[in-house]
């Protein structure tokens, strides 16, 4: 019988499905056949035919030039035994056999074990020279290895070597309340069972919910892996799930590809897929993407909170002016209400706390989303399926005849949508949805550009709200900012009476922050309201400029004008007013 990792044999289906030597069809026969005679997977591939030894053996010699050797009469030798740990031997499914003048002799089996040479090299401080080997081969020499005894660890080798380097499995003190929910026992059931790599996965989650971020990046790169954390909107690497994960890249993929109920046989087309994560009695939603690259599977999974979504306006960072505008549109009969900015500047808890304020139970409201992200009592909401040809035109299309009053459309994409948005809005519905511009006057000018009536968008459009998110100054390290002179707060364009009433601060950093200096963010906000000058000039053909000239005589504050009322305040600094706000 076969002993192997389950990584090790996952790996090696792996290898065996991208080279079409076994299909996604066959695995449900490879799971029974395995369960039925308890035996590894490999072992019941073999049993059903689907190929054998000497092939994969082959396919590894002939695609990594490698040597072949025969495992069975060779003794392992005392310095051979102590020079890797033995679990980390059983654990990654190879066979040191031979040490020789600095170099060490290791025989794989499969090509995923090249992903070891770094770790290999640090933990021996050997060379390492690779070897092929049969399956059956190294089951053998890994069972006689553990037969013989006296465990080889990490404390013995640095006893030997006190320059080594220790390899570890991961040890992250997981919430026993955290956990995956609806988890399937599908296909491949019996080799994602590695307790380690469960352990991580949920791991890697957990401490992203903890510790607040956005999105959670799985990046595979030829000699190291990583995990990143978007936080207040920034990437940064978390370097203490490096070695664990670069190790064991392909059993971590095969693991979320589980929790999110994805194929795990498919690995040339991207895949998405969703999975609810339980952590402090919290139930927070994952949307997870799976990009195949050169080097391995890329896996970008969205933390949705559901909390999140119970934002009301008053928490959004609003003027009082500008809310008082807000409110009046939305609480109007009929008009479109536009939210613009790029992508991850806040226009989804935009629209949800819009729905909030309007909710009620006399009003029909119905929602085209891609995805779905919060879900909302009292809303009716539409998931868009591209794959089917379902998009955000032909829902729209749809709630006409739906009887609605309030309707909100993720994204106006295409002219199409633009224009059922725009005559939904003419007809006695109240419409709500976003779109992608740098600022709201240059809103007007891209529905012209996508071909929309000037009568249209003059009659339709009540007001536009443009955003982005900023970080906020650390409050618990908040500091006078020392490289902030009036000559700069003048090339601010701030007046003299700003400059000499500023409180310009800085986040010295802390363990608040993490030593970043900020903690949080806000929204910066700018809001245009559609009034009769305006309406005129879009009927003759203004250009951004003109439009936005107007609107300045009229009140209308940009989100330049906001953020240095922020810095101001000390809660912006103007570094990051810069990066966010640097469009003048």
């Amino acid at each position: 019988m076969l002993k192997i990792s389950r990584e090790s044999e996952i790996n090696l289906i792996n290898i065996l499905i991208d080279q079409d030597i076994i299909s996604g069809t066959d695995l449900a026969n490879i799971k029974k056949a395995s369960n039925d005679g308890d035996k590894s997977q490999i072992e019941a591939v073999f049993e059903l035919n689907l190929t054998n030894e000497d092939a994969i053996l082959d396919l590894l010699v002939k695609e990594q030039s490698l040597s072949v050797i025969d495992l069975k009469n060779i003794e392992i030798s005392e310095d051979v035994r102590s020079v890797l740990p033995t679990n980390y031997i059983n654990m990654n499914f190879i066979a040191p056999f031979k040490l020789e003048n600095d170099v060490l002799h290791i025989a794989i089996s499969d090509s995923s074990k090249l992903s070891l040479m770094r770790n290999l090299k640090t933990i021996t401080k050997k060379n390492i020279e690779l070897h092929g080997a049969k399956v059956s081969e190294i089951s053998d020499f890994i069972e006689n290895l553990l037969k013989a005894g006296g465990e080889t660890t990490i404390s013995t080798i640095k006893e030997a070597n006190a320059s080594a380097e220790k390899t570890k499995t991961f040890d992250y003190e997981v919430d026993d309340e955290a956990e995956v929910l609806e988890d399937t026992e599908e296909e491949i059931e019996a080799i994602e069972n590695e307790s380690e790599v469960i352990k991580f996965s949920t791991a890697v989650v957990a401490e992203a919910i903890k510790s607040g971020v956005s999105d959670i990046h799985i990046e595979p790169y030829r000699f190291s892996s990583r995990v990143r954390y978007r936080l207040d909107g920034m990437l940064k690497e978390q370097e203490h799930f490096s070695k664990f994960l670069h190790s064991n890249y392909g059993a971590v993929v095969t693991r979320f590809k589980i929790m999110g109920k994805l194929d795990i046989a498919e690995r040339r087309l991207p895949q998405d897929g969703a999975i609810p994560f339980k952590i402090d009695r919290k139930v927070v939603d994952l949307r997870l993407s799976i990009l195949p690259t050169a080097t391995n599977e890329r896996i970008v999974m969205r933390v949705l909170n559901k909390d999140a979504g119970d934002i009301s306006l008053e928490q959004l960072n609003f003027e009082e002016k500008d809310l008082s505008n807000l409110r009046k549109a939305i609480h109007s009969t009929q008009g479109l209400v536009l939210v613009t900015g790029p992508t991850g500047s806040g226009k989804t808890t935009t629209l949800y706390s819009i729905l909030k304020e309007v909710s009620k139970p006399h009003l029909n409201i119905l929602t085209a989303e891609d995805p779905v992200e919060y879900e909302l009592d009292g809303v009716g909401q539409v998931q868009i399926k591209d794959d089917i040809g379902y998009d955000f035109g032909k829902a729209l299309r749809s709630f006409l005849r739906q009887d609605p009053e309030i309707i909100l459309v993720g994204e106006m994409r295409d002219k199409e949508t633009v224009d059922i948005g725009l005559k939904a809005a003419l007809t006695g519905h109240l419409v709500f949805s976003t779109l992608h511009t740098n600022d709201a006057p240059s809103t007007i000018t891209r529905l012209q550009n996508m071909g929309t009536p000037d009568y249209l968008i003059s009659a339709a459009v009540s007001l536009v709200l443009g955003q982005r998110l900023a970080r906020k100054n650390c409050t618990n390290c908040r500091e006078p900012d020392p490289d902030v002179t009036t000559e700069v707060l003048k090339e601010m364009n701030f007046t003299d009476d700003q400059i000499s009433s500023a409180k310009v601060s800085r986040g010295k950093g802390c363990s608040s922050c993490k030593d970043s200096g900020y903690k949080g963010r806000m929204g910066i906000y700018e809001i245009l309201r559609v009034t009769k000058p305006i309406k005129e000039a879009i009927l003759k053909k203004a250009t951004t400029p003109e439009l936005k000239a107007i609107a300045l005589k009229e009140g209308f504050r940009t989100m330049q004008d906001m953020g240095r009322t922020l810095i101001l305040n000390g809660d912006l600094n103007f570094r990051e007013f810069d990066r966010v706000l640097s469009m003048e």
